[in-house]
C-alpha cells in the first residue's frame, strides 16, 4: 500500500481534532489565533504598514509606541468586521484578517455553542446524583409505572412521596405523561433520570442504597427486555446496596417483575442478602383470568383486595390473643376479618382447617382483611349469641366450566392452560379448550401444549390458526357451544387490527352481534341466543380501554392486566410479607376465594347478621369475607367485602357469600 499523501494526513489530523475533547479543541483553536496574529504582525512590521490616525499612530512610523501600535492594529482587525483604511496594502491585510475572523471565530463560537448545548442535554438527562432519603425507585418504563404510583399514592394518604424514575426513554416524553396524569400536585413528586437499567454507573446516581423500595419492571419496548435484563438489573442494584449501605443499616426492598417462574430463582440469587420480592404477572394473571371465567365477578373481589382504596390485606401482631382458638381470634376483631396467621416466616391461611385444636401463639401475626390499620385493633371475642339455622334442603350448585374457547395468543396461554388442567384433574374428565389465533407459532401444536400443561386424557386441547376477526371465522367456531369464552390480546402483523386492546374490543363486538343474529335451526338458535349469558372474560392492557370494552354489552368481567399487576406490586411495596399472602390466595393448592350460595349455610328467607354468616362459614372450615347479590335482570353481581358485622341480611337464592376456602 502506498504511503499516505499530504492530503490524507491533513484529513486524518482534522478528524482527530474534531474527535478530541473540548478542552483540547479550544486549546488548539487558541494556538491558531495566536499564530495568525504573529504572522500578520510580522508582515506589517516587515512592510512597515502605518495604521491610520484612529490608532494615534505617528505618520512617520516612529515614536515610543512602536511596534505595539501595529500589533494592536492587527488584533483589532481580527476582532472587528468594520474597518476603513486609506492604503491598498493595509486594505488587503484588513480584508484577510476579517475573513480569518469569519472562519476561525465562527468555528470557535460553534465549538463553544455545541459544548453548551451538550451540557444542557446532559442536564436534561439528569446526570446529578439524587439527594433523597426513603424514596421509591422504579427501573424501566412500562404501562405499569403510572398505575403503580397512583396506587402507592392512594395508600400514602397525606404524606409526600418522591419517586425516582429511571428509563431509557426521552425525559421530555416521560415528563409529559406524568404531568398529564398527576398534574402538579404537591403530594406526588418525581425525579427522572435517563440511562441503562443494567449499567452500574447509571444506577449509582439514583441513591438506591437510601431508597425505601426499588421496583424493577419489564420494559414495554427497547433492547432491555425480558427476564435476563431484569435479573441483571437486580444484580446491579444489589451490588450498589451492598457496597454503599453499612451492615447495620436497613437495606431497601427489591421488587422484581419476572415472567417465567424458572427465572425467579436466578433473581433471588442475584439479590443475595438484599431482601427481594418476586411478582410473576403471567402466573398470577392466568389464575385470575381462569378463576373469573369460572366465577363471574371474582375479578372485582381481587381488584379491591389488591387496592389501597378499599379493603386490603394487613398483617399485625396480636400477642393478647395467645392461647385463643381460631374462632375466638376471628371474633376478636370488629372491623377486620382474619384470614390466617404469619408464623415463623410462613403464611398459613385458614389455620384451623388443618388442625381442629389450633391455638394462637404469642409471636403469631394476624393476616386480616381491613379498610385500614385502625381496623386491626382487637379486643375480647364477641361471638354471636345464636347460630343461624342450617339449610336442610337442596343447595343449588354452579355447573363446572368444562369447555372453554380461548381467542387470542400471548404469554399467558400456557400458564392458563396449566391452571385449567389442574382444575380438570380435580373434577374429572371431559374438559376441553379450543385456542384460536393467527399468532400461534408454527412450532406449537395441540400435543405440545397438552404435554407442556401436564394434562392427560382429562383435558382435550385443539388449536386453530385463523384470524377470528375475519368474516365468517368466529361464526364457524359456534361460540354458543362453550361454557366460557376468554378473549386475550394478541398481535398479528397481517391482521386488520394490530393493537391488542382494539382486537379484544372488536372481538367482543362480534360476539355481541352473534348473540342477536337469527339462526336457521332451532337448536343452534337456542344455543346462540344464550351467548349473551355465557361467561365471557376479556383481557386488556390499558385501564383507559375498560369502558370501551364494557360498552360492548358482551363481557361481564374485564381483566386490566397492567392495572392488576400494578396493584400487586404496590401492595408488596407496602409490606414485603404480602408477597406470600397474595401468592397463596391465588395458589391452586392453597385456600382460594369462591362465591358460594348463601343457602349452603342458612335456610331460605331467614334474616341473619353477617356475624352469624361468618360463624356458619367457620363451622365448615371456611371464612366469609363478604357477600354478593345477583341482579335479577342483568345478572350483574354487586360485591360487598368486610361489611358491618351487625348488618342484617335476608337469605335468598340470588345471594352468595364470598368465602376463603380450601375447595370449591
Amino acid at each position: 500500500m502506498p504511503q499516505p499523501t499530504l492530503r490524507e494526513r491533513l484529513r486524518y489530523r482534522s478528524d482527530q481534532f474534531f474527535q478530541s475533547g473540548f478542552t483540547l479543541q479550544l486549546f488548539i483553536s487558541s494556538l491558531i489565533v495566536v499564530a495568525v496574529v504573529l504572522v500578520f504582525f510580522i508582515i506589517v512590521e516587515v512592510f512597515q504598514v502605518t495604521p491610520g490616525p484612529d490608532y494615534g499612530a505617528d505618520p512617520t512610523g516612529e515614536g515610543p509606541y512602536w511596534p505595539s501600535v501595529r500589533l494592536w492594529w492587527v488584533i483589532t482587525h481580527i476582532l472587528e468586521t468594520y474597518w476603513l483604511e486609506t492604503g491598498t496594502f493595509p486594505q488587503i491585510l484588513a480584508t484577510l484578517l476579517t475573513l480569518f475572523n469569519f472562519l476561525v471565530f465562527a468555528a470557535i463560537i460553534g465549538l463553544v455553542g455545541s459544548r453548551i448545548q451538550q451540557r444542557l442535554e446532559q442536564l436534561r438527562r439528569g446526570t446529578s446524583r439524587v439527594v433523597e432519603e426513603g424514596h421509591i425507585v422504579i427501573l424501566g418504563w412500562s404501562g405499569k409505572v403510572v398505575p403503580i404510583i397512583r396506587e402507592l399514592q392512594a395508600g400514602i394518604e397525606n404524606r409526600k412521596q418522591v419517586y425516582v424514575l429511571h428509563t431509557g426513554m426521552q425525559i421530555d416524553d416521560v415528563e409529559t405523561r406524568m404531568r398529564r396524569t398527576f398534574g402538579r400536585g404537591r403530594r406526588t413528586r418525581w425525579v427522572i433520570r435517563q440511562g441503562s437499567m443494567t449499567d452500574i454507573k447509571d444506577l449509582e446516581v439514583l441513591s438506591i442504597e437510601r431508597a425505601r423500595v426499588v421496583v424493577v419492571l419489564q420494559r414495554d419496548e427497547g433492547s432491555e427486555q425480558g427476564d435476563a435484563q431484569v435479573v441483571k438489573s437486580v444484580m446491579a442494584a444489589a451490588h450498589i446496596i451492598r457496597d454503599a449501605a453499612p451492615d447495620d443499616r436497613r437495606k431497601p426492598q427489591l421488587i422484581a417483575e419476572i415472567l417465567h417462574p424458572s427465572m425467579a430463582r436466578l433473581a433471588r440469587a442475584a439479590a443475595g442478602d438484599v431482601p427481594i420480592s418476586i411478582v410473576e404477572p403471567l402466573e398470577q394473571l392466568s389464575k385470575i383470568i381462569l378463576q373469573t371465567a369460572r366465577q363471574h365477578g371474582l375479578v372485582d373481589v381481587y381488584r379491591e383486595v389488591f387496592s389501597h382504596t378499599g379493603n386490603e390485606v394487613h398483617i399485625a401482631a396480636a400477642p393478647q390473643l395467645e392461647g385463643r382458638t381460631w374462632e375466638e381470634a376471628v371474633f376478636s376483631y370488629r372491623s377486620a376479618i382474619p384470614l390466617g396467621i404469619y408464623r415463623d416466616g410462613m403464611v398459613r391461611l385458614l389455620p384451623a382447617s388443618a388442625a381442629a385444636d389450633f391455638r394462637l401463639r404469642k409471636e403469631d401475626q394476624i393476616i386480616a382483611l381491613s379498610r385500614n390499620e385502625k381496623g386491626m385493633r382487637c379486643a375480647d371475642p364477641e361471638l354471636p349469641a345464636t347460630a343461624p339455622t342450617p339449610n336442610g334442603g337442596t343447595v343449588p350448585e354452579a355447573a363446572p366450566v368444562r369447555h372453554v374457547l380461548l381467542l387470542g395468543w400471548n404469554a399467558k396461554v400456557l400458564p392458563l392452560l396449566k391452571e385449567y388442567a389442574a382444575y380438570a384433574r380435580a373434577l374429572g374428565s371431559s374438559f376441553s379448550m379450543k385456542i384460536v389465533s393467527p399468532a400461534i407459532p408454527d412450532d406449537i401444536s395441540a400435543d405440545v401444549l397438552q404435554h407442556a400443561s401436564g394434562s392427560g386424557h382429562e383435558l382435550a386441547v385443539t388449536i386453530t390458526r385463523e384470524d377470528y376477526l375475519r368474516e365468517g371465522v368466529l361464526e364457524a367456531l359456534l361460540p354458543s357451544g362453550f361454557d366460557a369464552i376468554i378473549v386475550l390480546g394478541d398481535v398479528w402483523k397481517d391482521s386488520l387490527v394490530e393493537d391488542p386492546d382494539t382486537r379484544v374490543i372488536m372481538t367482543l363486538l362480534l360476539l355481541r352481534s352473534q348473540g342477536t343474529a337469527p339462526l336457521p335451526s332451532g337448536e343452534a338458535q337456542e344455543g346462540m341466543a344464550r351467548t349473551g349469558s355465557r361467561k365471557i372474560v376479556g383481557e386488556i392492557l390499558n385501564l383507559s380501554n375498560k369502558e370501551l370494552a364494557e360498552s360492548t354489552g358482551t363481557v361481564r368481567d374485564v381483566i386490566i392486566s397492567n392495572d392488576l399487576v400494578s396493584r400487586i406490586i404496590a401492595q408488596v411495596s407496602r409490606d414485603r410479607r404480602l408477597e406470600h399472602v397474595l401468592r397463596d390466595l391465588m395458589d391452586e393448592e392453597g385456600a382460594e376465594i369462591y362465591f358460594k350460595h348463601a343457602l349452603r349455610y342458612v335456610r331460605d328467607d331467614a334474616v341473619v347478621t353477617f356475624d352469624q354468616l361468618l360463624r356458619a362459614s367457620i363451622s365448615k372450615g371456611e371464612i366469609a369475607i363478604g357477600y354478593c347479590e345477583d341482579d335479577p335482570v342483568s345478572g350483574e353481581r354487586s360485591v360487598e367485602l368486610n361489611p358491618d358485622r351487625r348488618h342484617r341480611i335476608r337469605i335468598h337464592e340470588r345471594l352468595h357469600l364470598v368465602v376463603l376456602a380450601d375447595r370449591e
